[in-house]
């Protein structure tokens, strides 16, 4: 009989070499698990990761767990797993019965390659430090069609990674945006959010150019 210790560690560079869909810089897919909700941030035909694992519940290696897999082109697809690694950062599950489908992935991966370069070619509006003839500025640093970036006030603590963002998110006085999205990344007190399709709306971005960027 193989060890232990060699089973996993071949097992273990088999899933590494299948294809993966990876939720980076992007919002991530949603894993509904006994009433919680938890972000996927890699998904494959041999396992899927969330990050952070969910919390209110005590986990165990082998433990069998079943639940619905959302993924970020709407469908929704019923998994039946067990987990397979514990660490500090979440929870890594393995298939053990229904899963998605290879195609499934792939549609997956293909719609986040083509989110990612939609993204990247978005013009992006940076948003002057001193932006309104007070001097009071606003909390917004850059916005585009796909996401925006903000600063929190000195009140305010970061929100998880992965988490929804729903609301009106104020500008100044006079101007707010409604924002529907996922974080994808904060670096110091800097949170930026990718949009829900299909994103902010083109009057708003050009509302927004004449505010800050007047003539």
């Amino acid at each position: 009989m193989t060890p232990p210790r060699e089973r996993w560690t071949t097992a273990h560079l088999d899933r590494r070499l299948l294809e993966r869909a990876e939720y980076r810089r992007t919002a991530p897919a949603l894993l509904e698990l006994d009433g919680c909700r938890c972000a996927v941030r890699d998904l494959g035909f041999g396992g899927l990761r969330v990050e952070p694992a969910p919390g209110g519940r005590v986990w165990s290696v082998d433990q069998q767990v079943a639940g619905t897999v959302v993924l970020r082109t709407g469908e929704r697809i019923a998994v039946e797993a067990r987990i397979g690694r514990i660490d500090r950062a979440g929870l890594a599950f393995f298939p053990d019965g229904l899963w998605p489908t290879e195609a499934d992935i792939e549609a997956e991966r293909t719609a986040l390659l083509q989110r990612h370069r939609e993204r990247r070619a978005a013009p992006r509006l940076p948003i002057p430090l001193a932006a309104d003839a007070s001097g009071t500025g606003t909390p917004l640093r850059d916005v585009s069609a796909t996401g925006l970036r903000y600063a929190l006030t000195r009140f305010e603590s970061a929100p998880a990674i992965g988490s929804r963002i729903e609301g009106a998110l104020q500008i100044d006085a006079e101007t707010a945006i409604e924002v529907r999205g996922r974080v994808v990344r904060h670096v110091g007190r800097e949170v930026a959010v990718a949009f829900d399709p299909p994103g902010l709306d083109p009057a708003v971005l050009e509302l927004l150019h004449q505010r800050f960027f007047p003539g």
